[in-house]
């Protein structure tokens, strides 16, 4: 089902991170695919006002107050006891999300989600609310008795991992956040269908941002995500020249197992000047995340370029199909270019660059892995543990305390080992030597 026959999106954004890129969206960047289905969470009515959430935005952008009210009366749901959020603590925003989520489900209800629509989490992983809260909202929808439409709605999330410089707690948390929302609950099923990562430093580098000032470099990385966004969702439309519907996206990987990805861009080039392949180059080299594209086993390319470039036959999808072909051989894993490869091109009558993405999928984790690493153990180690519990306070305000099992933890540790340890086989079936092609057809009776 395509975009136009009634495949629609909407935002969930959990904590006060993900609820400046949802608002940054609302305000400047909406898609009419997603409209006006946003909604906004948090567990502190003080994370809300706009002199702290989003003051910054509002400095740059006196006009978008009105937008802002708008969202503060219909878009916002506050959830939860604690006086004080959920500050750094996951454990805290998911308990705060399992005993309110009446509240949460009455806001949900208001998007007007539908059969097949698809339900965009987002969330900044070194947090506590988002962290917290969204990986347990997701698997409720999902697989709980309040699922929107059962076994037809799609799952995605971004996850945002923190700066390399930041706190231990934080890498704790992100190590907590990937898992949940890869596997959760008793049983470990899927969570998310496709879980897309984005690192803070990655993309700051990427774009090489100077500023001294926290909020824009903030407000820059946001607009890249968004970018991502609606880039995914252009395949989907009329003028796409081959449909990448929202089931291609997960289902092949979902069925192998690995359905980690990442956005690599390459916008606002000009068309007179790039070939495809050139963008697509540089668009391998600007990847989210710490990443070897030659560990990637999957890459959606999706062009967007002028209509009259397109009517003119400068670019076309048979043409896009073999280059991706090729760039996949020498980009991808395996001498065949990965596992799973899907191209789209997409005609726009609104732009005059020529814009490219490349989700790269299945690849090795070892990069954000190591990354977060010795910060979890170094906040791990030091929890005192009670009676099979460990007791986790909030930095920054020590009356924000969760106990939190240790075999909790210990499955979590487990669960994000065993998708690693099938992300690297998938990476090495598909990096291994060709079959013995006559042999195979003489096993075949030929």
């Amino acid at each position: 089902m395509t975009v136009d026959e009634g495949t629609r999106w909407s935002i969930i954004a959990s904590g006060e991170g993900a609820n400046r890129i949802s608002f940054l969206y609302y305000a400047k960047f909406r898609n009419p695919v997603i409209g006006d289905r946003v909604l906004l969470l948090n567990t502190s009515t003080a994370d809300v006002k706009p002199e702290k959430t989003f003051d910054y935005i509002l400095s740059r952008e006196p006009g978008f107050r009105e937008t802002f009210e708008k969202i503060k009366r219909e878009k916002i749901c506050i959830f939860g006891k604690s006086p004080s959020g959920a500050g750094n603590n996951w454990k805290v925003g998911e308990n705060e999300a399992r005993e309110d989520f009446d509240t949460i489900r009455r806001y949900i209800a208001n998007l007007g989600i539908g059969g097949r629509d698809v339900i965009m989490g987002i969330t900044t992983l070194g947090g506590g609310t988002g962290n917290g809260s969204l990986p347990y909202i997701m698997n409720r929808l999902k697989y709980g008795d309040v699922a929107v439409s059962p076994g037809e709605n799609s799952y995605m999330a971004f996850g945002i991992l923190p700066y390399d410089f930041e706190a231990s707690q934080r890498f704790f948390n992100t190590v907590c956040g990937i898992t949940r929302l890869l596997k959760f609950g008793e049983e470990g099923r899927q969570n998310a269908d496709m879980l897309l990562l984005v690192d803070n430093s990655q993309v700051e580098n990427i774009l090489g941002i100077t500023s001294d000032t926290r909020e824009e470099r903030y407000h820059r990385i946001n607009q890249e995500i968004i970018k991502a966004i609606s880039m995914m969702i252009a395949p989907g439309g009329r003028q796409a020249r081959s449909t990448i519907d929202i089931s291609d996206y997960y289902q092949l990987p979902s069925n192998i197992g690995t359905y980690h990805f990442t956005p690599c861009m390459s916008l606002g080039n000009d068309p007179e000047i790039f070939s495809i392949e050139t963008a697509l180059d540089t668009a391998i080299n600007r990847p989210m995340v710490p990443v070897d594209p030659k560990t990637a086993t999957m890459a959606y390319i999706i062009v967007v370029a002028p209509e009259k470039y397109i009517e003119r036959g400068i670019f076309s999808q048979e043409e896009l199909e073999r280059i991706t072909r090729d760039w996949a051989v020498k980009n991808l894993a395996g001498r065949r270019g990965g596992v799973l490869r899907y191209s789209s091109l997409v005609s726009s009558n609104e732009k005059d660059t020529l814009d490219v993405m490349i989700l790269l999928g299945g690849f090795s984790l070892k990069g954000i892995i190591s990354k977060c690493l010795q910060k979890y153990y170094d906040f791990k180690e030091s929890l005192e543990v009670d009676r099979g519990h460990i007791e986790v306070a909030d930095a920054d305000d020590p009356r924000i305390r969760v106990r939190i099992r240790v075999e909790d933890i210990e499955r979590i540790e487990e669960r994000i080992k065993e998708y690693i340890s099938i992300t690297e086989l998938k990476i090495k079936r598909a990096k291994k030597r060709e079959i013995d092609l006559q042999a195979k057809l003489k096993e075949w009776g030929f």
